[in-house]
């Protein structure tokens, strides 16, 4: 079954130029940032080539964002690699949602360090 996008236009276009901007163009053979798109959720994965025999990219999940169609709002979920799950991200004690601007922006600047962009 072929899943369909249910995510603004806008968002998707800006989702893909955020994932492109994150990796100079120089290295993007060794790694990338990507957005897997399923439905109205979005993963953020950091892919790197897989050296063994099969030759593909190996995806290391890092956020999902969901989009909330009622509120035009999404929510952002950190992964948890001990447990295979997603966990709302707090922020301030509260759960975080906001436009997919803000949202990418928390993204950059998260607290917990789980993504850094500045080390590629």
């Amino acid at each position: 079954m072929a899943w369909r996008r249910k995510i603004p236009e806008t968002d998707f276009a800006r989702v893909q130029r955020w994932c492109e901007s994150k990796v100079p163009s120089r290295t993007r053979h060794e790694v990338r940032i990507e957005c897997h798109i399923r439905g109205t959720h979005v993963t953020l994965c950091e892919s790197r080539p897989n050296w063994s025999a099969d030759g593909g990219w190996m995806h290391r999940k890092f956020f999902q964002l969901r989009y909330f169609e009622e509120e035009r709002e999404w929510g952002l979920y950190s992964y948890a690699w001990r447990t295979g799950r997603w966990h709302r991200y707090r922020r301030n004690g509260g759960y975080y949602s906001g436009s997919m601007a803000l949202t990418l922006d928390e993204v950059d600047f998260n607290s917990g360090r789980i993504f850094e962009p500045d080390r590629f």
